[in-house]
């Protein structure tokens, strides 16, 4: 199969065999079949991925989404003084995926990125895009590729080369969202399960660490909307409790891409709102079990995916 190592040549390296597999948790989700991926499939992939790429990073839509996020992330500085200034003069972004090593010397942000359940990249153009989209939003803050973290438990063994090869770093637990923080981190989750985002908010549920989040993914207004007020509060209790000290911008909308980035919105928590709360607000969250919920909507830990005869 074929990578995009860190920084140099797209390579053909040895090839490992897959076996197939379904996805198939305890709420019944369906699974998609990984089929074994030869060299020459590999290198079709990779080709893929990079006219993916090329072709967001020349669409109007990743233009006005570039000055969204950098407006964002430059506004989080401004109230928090939790973020570095991030500019990116325009037409001095690199022009391919090879990432170059000296960005690192050069790097404005010690921002890091958390990427959940961006699903199988080499078989649905969705998560492709998306994928694309991550490589120009690690460009345009100038983060180094081995500043982020990914997981989905429905990875194939390829598409881990593949992300390792590309420098980033491929996580070997199902952490459930559960990552707490101790540093500026974005979180890069676009369609993932709401109990993936509540878990998320329960681990770090501190003004501190709230603080120090930026968040990528399903609008938490847009859940607001659809969810009865009952289960909301009932299943997804941090989103419902933070809703109110959230600000959230939208994503661009664009008829060409609305399959795939629908709904997404970047989410900050000031920490003016934040530090507004009493302390009470903040003690004994409980973490949550989901047991009376129906729709989970998430592989969880210990579930895997089973072989398909």
């Amino acid at each position: 199969m074929s990578a995009c190592p860190a920084g140099g040549e797209w390579k053909t390296i040895s090839k490992k065999k897959g076996i197939k597999k379904g996805r198939e948790n305890i709420r019944g989700m369906p699974c998609p079949e990984v089929e074994f991926v030869s060299v020459a499939e590999g290198k079709r992939i990779q080709q893929r991925i990079q006219e993916t790429v090329e072709e967001l990073r020349n669409s109007e839509f990743w233009t006005d989404c570039d000055e969204t996020i950098q407006g964002v992330v430059n506004m989080y500085h401004t109230a928090t003084l939790a973020f570095p200034s991030i500019s990116f003069p325009s037409g001095e972004a690199p022009e391919s995926l090879e990432y170059k090593k000296d960005n690192k010397d050069h790097c404005q942000t010690t921002l890091d990125v958390v990427c959940y359940g961006i699903g199988n990249f080499s078989s649905s153009v969705t998560s492709r895009y998306q994928l694309a989209l991550l490589f120009l939003l690690l460009e345009t803050l100038q983060i180094p590729r081995d500043g982020c973290l990914l997981f989905d438990p429905l990875f194939t063994e390829w598409e881990k080369r593949f992300l390792k090869d590309c420098g980033m770093v491929v996580l070997k637990d199902n952490e459930e969202g559960k990552r707490p923080i101790n540093k500026p981190t974005l979180f890069y989750m676009i369609h993932c399960g709401k109990a993936l985002y509540n878990n998320l908010l329960w681990k770090n549920w501190s003004s501190e660490k709230l603080a120090q989040t930026i968040l990528i993914g399903n609008s938490f207004k847009g859940m607001e909307e659809r969810l009865p007020a009952r289960v909301l509060q009932r299943d997804y209790t941090y989103i419902n409790h933070i809703l109110a000290l959230t600000e959230e911008t939208a994503f661009p909308c664009s008829s060409r891409y609305t399959d795939v980035f629908n709904d997404t919105a970047i989410h900050q928590f000031p920490t003016k709102k934040l530090i507004a709360k009493p302390s009470e607000f903040w003690e004994g969250a409980a973490e949550p079990t989901y047991q009376e919920c129906e729709d989970l909507e998430i592989i969880q830990k210990g579930i895997k995916c089973f072989s398909v005869t």
